[in-house]
């Protein structure tokens, strides 16, 4: 080595020798020794401090959690409470846990899951986030359609438009999602388990499908905090004692459960004010959109306003939500206690317009009066006995129709007939029935051949079935709308199926066939096959079976009361019970007391008539005082966690509860608005005050001619304020007549409607009313012109917007915006906002016409049967509007009291209650109640009013 050249030359620097090192060795040392200090580092960090570190990285995620703030309560007008809140504890649980593996954490949930539901006996206590229900079979059906179940579909597939759904994801039905959800892949819900794992997870050794479906719920609804697991997840709301300290018992067995203090959505309105408060429930996917869209917080598990002032309201009433801050790991696990950063508020409290006294009696006073017109129109005739109504006021209800009401609208529950713990009688009905639905399709399929004299030998029961068949098939898609109508003279339905199999009008791929080809016999003979299956399972042609026995007889009016006590409708204490039993009480005096006692109400009976409106206003600013829709219902039952059978009961009943016929229902206002037609006439000089028409009690300047209420006619009408106070037709007619009268002297339809139209908008007839809740939208006539001018034509108006223009009246002139709202105050009782009235417009016309109009009105209460002993001077119009000969006509009644400085205006109606004489006595009873001319007791009897006999006078 020393014969290297570095030592060749004996003289060399320590500088000169550094040159001589290669440079890269120099930095291979540097690195080195920084390649050394980082394995350092590294084992100190990851070995010696390792646990540590990784506790505080994992524990370094900070959280802001929403509280919700209290929301505000709901009074009357007098600081009557209406909707408050109380303390309710909820079941709550997180998936906080760390599982060895995913099939441990699967069965771990499951089994927490299930011990849960145990603990919530009541099932309606336990939230449900899947639109999927089960029936007492086991079979899965979605409880949603439309819109609201592709949207379900789309969050669960992870799509964030309802378009992306490809078309099996968009057909998939609920036995296909809940094997999805039950699958391996999403929560491994199996139907059976070991006694192994029923140890050690707390599970059954089966599983039942209701319970799968419950088990389902709470893993689908945790699933969506699966990036929140911070978050808990709403099992149950409003559990008893009992639960929560179970659950608090429990902690330790059931990690991540919890109780929660909560509140509870209370109403203190009854019946009468559920079409105005509405109700609070879960917040949906769409509320929590459009709710953050607009800059409000919202969480999915927020409760907003669904409905009435509760939705309309919701700003004002929900409290200010607050937060907390905590530490998560970054799975979402709480490593910390939270800290409230900012307390949640209480929601601003909201008074109403509404006299919570006089509303509940409105309420009472419509179901007694659409109960006595219900006894005034019953017949003890069958159906098959009565002469056809010649026109809509002699149309009678059968004593038939009567006991087949309380089938039809589910009063009695057809379903508990054949049920395993089914009364003796019970048993007797569905032996009957089943007998009889077998005859019926016996000697239907018979029939199929039958065209000509043959088919109209047929009993009209059979043609019945016909009937409903077809309409079956049309709305099942089964038949084309190119199939065009049956035309029963000349073939027999079974050659109609042929024709339409042949031109392709019928969907064989709604046929289920063992063959892929098929001769023309073959596909009819399986459309027909189809087709009486689909009948055998249709609950409204089982209806019409029900219907049929009660017709011929082979069930009676005494079985059908007799269920009512077997079902619990009425109680067995019940004294007339004994008597109907024994004989002492026929079926037809038993039914009749029932409906006039109240104990069989009309909304049950749900027949013409089965409703009714009526709205309450103070004419000097439109504040509201009654808005009331019957029949109402308890909105205890759908706010907070929904009870679904009681709404789904609700849905099904054919008296539309759910509907307010205050604000929504829209019919012809009748001689009600022949105020309009008179100030038209008296301001456009088409009549003075004491123009004289002569009544014949026909107008036949026009074709068709119009009859006037009146056949025989009034004689001289001497005034405008007598043709309103006897509410002539011909009259009313003659002005519209002379206001569509053109220069030659000729009626043009297209004048005289104009200015009708004109009028109607000047008094405020043509828009919406501004109150704070849904209001459907008003349409004023625009077709036939005399019709028009006596309230028909196609004038459609809500309750609400003929109560408007009735104030108008009542104030001469000034139109007010109606609302609901009085003021609105803090949790302490400080008021924020007042209500002030909004003036809509000012009808400027000369006072003597408004005069004249209002002595018209006041001279017709005076002279009114049922009006004229009223002991409060008042103004009134009664109307009676033609809707259809097969229905009875509309009863109407407007008013206002008292007449020289009105106070309240009243407008009432029950649709197709025969004619205002059988309504008008509900105005007068408002009145009484009102400026306390009567006792209440007297006023508010539970018993059926008496009423006029369908007696008309306009």
């Amino acid at each position: 080595m020393r014969n290297h050249k570095f030592w060749k030359k004996e003289n060399i620097t320590g500088l000169q020798l550094l040159d001589r090192i290669p440079r890269l060795a120099i930095l291979g040392v540097f690195f080195g020794f920084l390649f050394l200090a980082l394995i350092l580092r590294l084992y100190r960090l990851q070995i010696l401090e390792g646990a540590a570190n990784q506790e505080e990285f994992m524990s370094s995620i900070m959280k802001t959690q929403r509280l919700a703030g209290s929301r505000g309560n709901i009074y009357d007008r007098n600081g009557k409470l209406l909707a408050s809140n109380r303390l309710s504890y909820d079941i709550t649980l997180e998936d906080s846990q760390n599982y060895r593996s995913n099939k441990e954490r699967q069965r771990s949930l499951n089994g927490i899951a299930y011990q849960l539901i145990r603990l919530v006996p009541d099932e309606n206590k336990l939230n449900t986030v899947l639109p999927i229900s089960v029936d007492e079979q086991g079979n899965y059906g979605f409880t949603e359609e439309g819109w609201k179940l592709s949207r379900f579909k789309a969050d669960f597939y992870g799509k964030s438009t309802v378009d992306e759904l490809t078309e099996v994801q968009k057909n998939v039905t609920a036995e296909e999602l809940m094997k999805k959800l039950s699958s391996k892949e999403k929560f491994l819900i199996e139907d059976t388990y070991t006694e192994e794992e029923q140890d050690q997870y707390g599970l059954p050794h089966t599983l039942t499908a209701k319970e799968i479906l419950q088990i389902a719920n709470i893993r689908y609804g945790i699933s969506l905090n699966s990036y929140r697991k911070y978050l808990p997840y709403l099992v149950a709301s409003d559990v008893s004692e009992e639960a929560m300290v179970a659950v608090l018992e429990m902690k330790r067995s059931l990690p991540g459960a919890d109780i929660q203090e909560g509140s509870i959505r209370v109403y203190d309105g009854g019946e009468s004010l559920s079409s105005i408060l509405g109700y609070t429930g879960p917040i949906s996917a769409d509320e929590l959109e459009a709710g953050n869209r607009d800059g409000t917080v919202y969480t999915n598990q927020s409760t907003i306003g669904k409905g009435g002032i509760e939705k309309s309201m919701e700003d004002w009433l929900r409290g200010q939500d607050g937060t907390e801050q905590f530490y998560t790991d970054v799975v979402g696990n709480r490593k910390s206690d939270p800290e409230i950063t900012r307390v949640p508020q209480t929601g601003n409290d909201v008074y109403l317009t509404i006299d919570k006294d006089l509303q509940n009696a409105v309420y009472q006073m419509l179901e007694q009066q659409i109960a006595g017109i219900l006894l005034a129109n019953m017949s003890e005739s069958k159906r098959s006995d009565m002469p056809k109504a010649a026109d809509a006021s002699q149309i009678r209800i059968s004593s038939d129709e009567v006991y087949f009401a309380l089938i039809k609208n589910h009063v009695i529950d057809t379903g508990r007939l054949q049920e395993a713990d089914a009364t003796d009688l019970e048993k007797a009905v569905y032996d009957k029935f089943s007998n009889k639905k077998e005859q019926v399709f016996r000697e239907f399929s018979d029939s199929f051949d039958v065209s000509d004299s043959g088919y109209d030998s047929l009993s009209s029961e059979v043609k019945g079935y016909y009937d409903y068949l077809l309409d079956v098939v049309k709305k099942k898609k089964i038949l084309s709308d190119k199939s065009g109508d049956w035309d029963r003279e000349e073939k027999s339905f079974r050659q109609y199926l042929s024709d339409c199999i042949a031109n392709g009008w019928i969907d064989l791929g709604q046929v289920e066939a063992s063959e892929k080809y098929m001769t023309l016999e073959n596909s009819r003979s399986l459309t027909e096959e189809m087709i009486l299956d689909i009948l055998k399972k249709d609950s409204g042609f089982d209806f019409l079976i029900f219907q049929t026995m009660l017709t011929e007889g082979t069930l009676t009016g005494e079985d059908v009361e007799k269920l009512l006590y077997e079902q619990g409708i009425l109680s067995k204490e019940d004294p007339d019970y004994a008597l109907l039993i024994n004989g002492q009480l026929n079926a037809w005096q038993f039914i009749r007391k029932k409906i006039k006692n109240l104990e069989i109400t009309p909304a049950q009976l749900a027949l013409n008539p089965c409703s009714g409106s009526a709205v309450v206003v103070n004419p000097k600013d439109g504040q509201v005082l009654a808005c009331v829709s019957y029949p109402g219902y308890d909105n205890n039952w759908l706010a907070n966690q929904m009870d679904t059978d009681y709404y789904q009961g609700l849905a099904a009943d054919l008296s539309l509860p759910l509907f307010n016929r205050a604000t929504s229902q829209l019919t012809a206002p009748g001689s009600t608005f022949k105020p309009v037609t008179v100030i038209a006439g008296l301001n456009e000089g088409a009549i003075s005050t004491d123009t004289s028409i002569v009544c014949t009690g026909v107008f036949d300047k026009v074709q068709p001619p119009l009859r006037c209420w009146k056949r025989s006619g009034h004689g001289p009408i001497l005034s405008s304020a007598d043709a309103l106070k006897n509410s002539c037709n011909v009259y009313l007619s003659e002005i519209t007549y002379r206001l569509g009268t053109v220069e030659d002297g000729v009626f043009s339809e297209e004048k005289g409607l104009n200015k009708l139209r004109e009028y109607s908008g000047l008094l405020d007839l043509d828009k919406k009313t501004g109150i704070e809740i849904g209001e459907a939208e008003p349409h004023v006539t625009d077709r036939f012109a005399i019709p028009s001018s006596i309230g028909q034509g196609t004038h459609n108006y809500t309750t609400t917007q003929i109560a408007r223009y009735t104030s108008t009246l009542a104030n001469h002139g000034n139109s007010y915006d109606l609302s609901l709202i009085y003021k609105v105050t803090d949790s302490d009782g400080n008021t924020i906002q007042s209500f002030k009235p909004v003036l809509r417009s000012n009808v400027s016309i000369p006072d003597y016409i408004w005069n004249d109009v209002a002595k018209g009105m006041n001279e017709l209460v005076k002279t009114n049967a049922t009006l004229k002993d009223l002991k409060v001077n008042a103004a009134g119009k009664t109307g009676t509007a033609e809707e259809s000969k097969s229905r009875p006509n509309h009863g109407l009644f407007i008013g206002y009291a008292p007449f020289e400085d009105p106070q309240i205006a009243v407008t009432v109606r029950v649709a197709n209650g025969y004619s205002s004489g059988n309504v008008v006595g509900v105005g007068k009873e408002i009145f009484n109640y009102y400026f306390h001319l009567e006792d209440p007791a007297d006023i508010l009897t539970g018993t059926a009013s008496g009423v006029s006999n369908n007696l008309r006078t306009d």
